[in-house]
């Protein structure tokens, strides 16, 4: 791909993540629908540069599915979260792909997706940062284990200080900690290359760029006939309850047939999120560029 060729594909993507955020933040009758339990409020925020580009996405909603009860004896989550459906949790060992010589350490780090970590100094007295030198990390070079903390965030990256070469910017990637928003503001990132990387080091990090974006896909994929299943389960519902309406006796007492309608009622309210939410969840499998990157 040539530079301008490159940067046309940076600006479709970041129109792309504009719309997956905002689809995202779906509600329908006054339910996020894909904030879990905490569904009165937005799921996703985001965190813009200067000139308003998306730098970073952020879930704020709970990682446990609303429930709620259709009848005696029936449950059903009524509001998905986000991550169950958008994220991959198969995490990997992080993958360096700079020349300073610094390489992962023994402790499991809890950083997600793509990160840069920044060495300065000399031999002997390196200074490490993973969030732009906000907190640093000083080393002699001797240390096999170095937690490294974004101050922020508190993500944790432990690097192994004993092949320090050289200063410099180093890329790192947590292959299976994507979810669809940081695979795309990382695919966008690459293409426009503000940090220079070499050719070889671009054309290696698109390649696990691709196949993250493949991953997360798969996941939204996979999330498909499990909505579906659920949304049947309440249509069927729905229609034994249709049935038993209709074979009522006239002399039903006004308590029951009142009952019988509010399950009605709920029943069908809670088919039209899932409905949403598998419209929702379409669209944004259609929108990708990955057949433009490979």
């Amino acid at each position: 791909l040539n530079t301008e060729l490159r940067q046309t594909l940076a600006a479709d993507l970041d129109n792309i993540l504009e719309e997956m955020v905002t689809l995202a933040n779906t509600q329908r009758m006054g339910q996020s629908l894909f904030a879990g339990a905490d569904s009165e409020q937005l799921p996703y925020t985001v965190e813009r540069d200067d000139q308003g580009h998306i730098m970073r996405v952020d879930y704020q909603g709970s990682l446990e599915e609303r429930k709620v009860q259709i009848t005696d004896g029936l449950e059903t989550s009524a509001v998905l979260a986000g991550p169950a459906l958008f994220s991959s949790e198969q995490r990997e060992e992080p993958v360096f792909y700079g020349q300073t010589g610094v390489a992962t350490g023994t402790g499991t780090s809890s950083i997600r997706g793509d990160v840069q970590l920044t060495i300065t100094g000399s031999a002997g007295n390196w200074q490490l940062s993973i969030d732009g030198g906000a907190n640093v990390v000083a080393v002699n070079g001797t240390e096999t284990n170095v937690a490294v903390v974004h101050s922020e965030t508190g993500e944790v990256l432990f690097v192994d200080a004993t092949g320090i070469q050289q200063a410099g910017d180093e890329p790192v990637r947590v292959p299976g900690t994507y979810d669809m928003f940081n695979a795309l503001i990382n695919a966008r990132d690459l293409l426009r290359n503000e940090q220079n990387y070499s050719e070889s080091q671009l054309q290696s990090m698109f390649a696990d760029t691709i196949h993250s974006m493949d991953e997360v896909n798969q996941r939204l994929v996979q999330a498909f006939p499990v909505v579906g299943g659920r949304l049947q389960v309440l249509t069927n519902f729905k229609e034994s309850i249709g049935d038993m309406k209709l074979a009522t006796d006239e002399d039903i007492s006004r308590l029951q047939d009142t009952d019988i309608t509010q399950v009605a009622i709920d029943l069908a309210r809670y088919e039209m999120l899932y409905q949403m939410s598998l419209n929702v969840a379409a669209r944004m499998f259609s929108m990708s560029l990955l057949d433009f990157m490979r």
